[in-house]
């Protein structure tokens, strides 16, 4: 189909437009570890970047036992306290997303159906003629599935004593934090304005204010070999003493100020998933909640 000269043109300008606003954005990792991410995202819409933090909490499908049944349990503490703590016991879950149906597929299931729950076997037994007692950790776990397997092994689960038993099986699956906090896979997920800090007029910086500047170095550093009029302090996590000193000591010398446009995103995993991994099963679940919004709004009209 051979469109009009003037729709070509509309079309192109509007392709250039958004070329030129994702060519705006950008997305720099500054820390990444087993357990943590930390960003700074700049030029998204703030509301944005906030539905991808709320969704890192409730949103990412993790593995977390669901129900257990208890055969044999003669510890001293209740089914329904170690019932509590195996939910909690965190399950990576890295492979288990890509291999288990979703949450709302299995909604209908029963433990039998073995492509939403997995099986998991606590049977442990001391005997009378033990001199001491031993931990049930979450390592006593008999899971068949080579995919699925706790975070910490060393996690404890009840403590039996000499002559003590416990025969449970449990049952988990794919859920997400809103359902139960159990299944978050983060437990840390926050949103901070990258802080700036302004050189009014570096020749005020005076003794008082140096020293006050002590307590943060590289800030102090930075100052003394900055050339520009601000300075980004991405890495800077607390900002209150430094805002102390900017305010009452160094007020006539410096200002410190909030980006509105570029933001520190910092997420903590539980363990279940891999950090980058939260983030990016975040923003599917974003997409995810867009594409059915958009169908919801076309069948209406």
């Amino acid at each position: 189909m051979i469109l009009p000269e003037g729709l070509v043109a509309e079309e192109e300008e509007e392709s250039d437009v958004l070329r030129d606003e994702l060519m705006a954005k950008k997305i720099s990792i500054i820390k990444l570890d087993d357990r943590n991410i930390k960003m700074v995202v700049d030029g998204f819409p703030v509301a944005f970047v906030n539905s991808v933090r709320r969704a890192v909490l409730s949103d990412v499908p993790t593995l977390a036992i669901d129900f257990a049944f208890f055969y044999d349990n003669t510890s001293s503490v209740y089914d329904e306290i170690i019932a509590h703590r195996l939910g909690l016991t965190v399950l990576k879950s890295d492979d288990a997303i890509k291999k288990y149906k979703s949450p709302e597929e299995c909604s209908d299931a029963d433990e039998t159906d073995t492509s939403c729950y997995v099986e998991i076997i606590i049977r442990k037994e001391i005997s009378e003629d033990s001199e001491k007692g031993e931990y049930v950790k979450a390592s006593d776990m008999e899971i068949p599935d080579p995919n699925v397997s706790p975070a910490y092994p060393e996690t404890p689960i009840v403590y039996l004593a000499p002559g003590q038993r416990v025969h449970i099986v449990a049952y988990a699956r794919l859920g997400r934090g809103r359902e139960h906090g159990k299944w978050s896979p983060a437990s840390v997920s926050v949103l901070r304005n990258v802080p700036v800090l302004s050189i009014v007029n570096k020749g005020k910086i005076d003794e008082n204010c140096v020293k006050c500047l002590e307590a943060y170095p590289e800030v102090l550093k930075s100052v003394r070999r900055s050339r520009s009029k601000s300075i980004e302090l991405s890495n800077l996590e607390k900002t209150g003493g430094l805002r102390y000193c900017i305010e009452n000591v160094c007020k006539d010398a410096l200002r410190l100020e909030y980006s509105e446009n570029k933001f520190i995103l910092e997420v903590e995993g539980t363990g279940a998933l891999r950090p980058e991994s939260i983030v990016y099963e975040a923003l599917k679940a974003l997409e995810l909640r867009a594409k059915v919004l958009k169908e919801v709004g076309v069948s209406r009209k």
